[in-house]
């Protein structure tokens, strides 16, 4: 006998709805056992359990990223509010931009381009799955 004869069978009972459903994704196939088999071949639980992980892992950066964000425009509103003062009293020269408002900036575009690329290493992941 042929290795690749099929001559097992399975019973399979479903109710209409599921019938439906079944039918309905075995259109594009000559059999509804062909798409089934199909189906159990691509079916690959731990690439599934790896994309829920990565998809855990973004929305909780996305999360870290939100509450950063929120601390961030804090601190930016209190350099605004401290620099419209000083220069409504004539006082915010070069010292201050170099000392204070540069160095926030230059962390606020640090912080974004890391979660950018903690973002695109998850996609990336995902994509590989």
């Amino acid at each position: 006998m042929k290795e690749d004869k099929r001559i097992n069978r399975i019973n399979l009972h479903l109710n209409n709805k599921e019938l439906e459903l079944f039918k309905n994704k075995a259109k594009n196939y000559n059999q509804m056992a062909a798409m089934i088999r199909d189906a159990v071949a691509q079916f690959n639980d731990k690439g599934t359990v790896k994309r829920i992980e990565s998809l855990n892992k973004l929305a909780d950066l996305i999360t870290e990223f939100n509450h950063e964000i929120s601390k961030q425009g804090i601190n930016l509103n209190q350099i605004t509010k401290r620099a419209n003062e000083l220069i409504y009293k004539g006082e915010l020269g070069k010292e201050y931009y170099e000392e204070i408002i540069l160095p926030h900036v230059s962390d606020l575009k640090k912080m974004m381009n890391n979660i950018k690329k903690q973002q695109s290493d998850i996609f990336k992941r995902l994509l590989e799955i």
